[in-house]
């Protein structure tokens, strides 16, 4: 009886911390739509213009990018962290030009500070809207 007792308290104890476990790793994980527009401001062409919703880990726009496969966007390292080197195919010219840059009307913090800070620092919401744009100027 005592060997019945433990086993069934053994295997409550196991399914407590399994269904522990389960809600710690959804607590993180979450759904994000953004407004996605892409602009090739050097061919005057839109490239994409979609709401993308993506579900994992996100915090930052680095980790909703990191998750469009369709975006293709390819990240590279630099002096204030990581930022967009190539989107959609084209690469950008770090040196000359032209390069990508980011902008949104939605998102708080770019509107607080009159723009937007490096991908890994932006803080996103669900709905928020950013156009990126490609271009010399």
């Amino acid at each position: 009886m005592k060997k019945n007792i433990l086993l069934m308290s053994l295997c409550a104890g196991m399914i407590l911390t399994g269904c522990s476990s389960q809600s710690d790793t959804d607590s993180s994980v979450k759904e994000v739509s953004l407004d996605i527009v892409v602009k090739d401001e050097v061919n005057d062409k839109e490239l994409f213009n979609e709401t993308l919703t993506k579900e994992g880990n996100i915090e930052n726009l680095y980790d909703f990018l990191s998750e469009c496969d369709e975006l293709e966007v390819v990240f590279e390292d630099g002096s204030y962290g990581a930022y967009i080197d190539s989107m959609l195919g084209l690469k950008q010219d770090f040196d000359k030009g032209p390069w990508w840059l980011y902008s949104s009307e939605t998102n708080e913090t770019c509107k607080e500070a009159g723009m937007c800070p490096a991908v890994q620092d932006l803080e996103i919401s669900d709905g928020d809207q950013f156009v990126f744009s490609y271009t010399s100027e």
